[in-house]
């Protein structure tokens, strides 16, 4: 992993989720691109000042209040180059951090989880699902007020999907760059699957593909699938929950369902990291 772009809403209530996006990209070795999308208000043109001027002073300004931002929190220099800052004029916040995301061409983009100080976090209304819609790369959702610590325990929920396959591919390079350890946790009641015949072939699948020396497999069977993730990822620790985004169905869908937004915080207090199915 080499570039990492994480959204700001650059308040000081979403400081926390900043220091994390940092913490994260150092472990990693990758660049961090810090953005915050400016929404301009309707700028007057006049003939002294044409609007695109205006526009980029506008911007400018707002960068150095990004930089400022980044280097209070941070205690480091924004350098341009292991940490960077953007800012960009679009009315739409998905869209300017999918184009961002194409542009600086980042291996994960991070995103925080609104939280009730603040009326402008990112995942709120369709922000988040749109963007895990399209991403081209791995989208993290994190609490805001999450603390920067190194991953050592990470919890992939799977539905027994070859797509799951290709999904661990690309998290177990990462968990060895953080030298975490990968725990399978598979949930469903004892009518939906054979589930032992289930996990012995994925087992099986998934040995042909990495060395699964550092995973280990759960299987559990609820009818209440947030909640007994969420007290399974308390019980071994979880510092990262990994999921998969399918089209059809699947653990994001069921957990990540409209009515549940609210309860986001509820449910998952921490950081989410979910592959979309057609980028893998």
């Amino acid at each position: 992993m080499k570039t990492i772009l994480y959204a700001s809403d650059r308040t000081e209530h979403s400081s926390p989720a900043l220091k994390y996006a940092y913490q994260l990209s150092l472990q990693l070795k990758a660049s961090l691109m810090v953005l915050y999308v400016h929404e301009m208000e309707q700028i007057r043109v006049s003939v002294s000042r044409p609007a695109a001027q205006i526009e980029y002073h506008v911007i400018k300004e707002q960068t150095e209040i990004l930089t400022k931002y980044c280097e209070k929190h941070l205690g480091v220099a924004v350098d341009g180059k292991k940490l960077q800052v953007d800012v960009v004029h679009n009315d739409s916040v998905s869209d300017a951090i999918l184009e961002k995301s194409k542009n600086f061409g980042a291996d994960m983009i991070i995103i925080g989880r609104k939280d009730k100080h603040t009326d402008r976090g990112l995942f709120v209304g369709n922000i988040g699902k749109g963007l895990q819609e399209k991403v081209p790369c791995p989208l993290l959702i994190i609490p805001n007020n999450v603390a920067a610590k190194s991953i050592k325990t990470i919890l992939y929920a799977t539905d027994f999907e070859e797509a799951d396959i290709l999904a661990l591919k690309k998290s177990v390079p990462m968990s060895k760059a953080l030298g975490a350890k990968i725990q399978i946790v598979h949930i469903s009641t004892e009518k939906e699957y054979a589930g032992k015949e289930q996990m012995e072939w994925f087992k099986d699948m998934l040995r042909q593909e990495v060395d699964t020396a550092a995973i280990d497999f759960t299987l559990i069977f609820s009818d209440k699938i947030q909640d007994k993730l969420k007290t399974h990822a308390t019980t071994i620790g979880a510092d990262l929950l990994v999921l998969l985004e399918r089209e059809e169905k699947g653990f994001f869908q069921k957990i990540f369902h409209i009515s549940l937004v609210a309860k986001m915080e509820e449910h998952i207090g921490i950081p989410l990291l979910s592959y979309n199915e057609l980028n893998l």
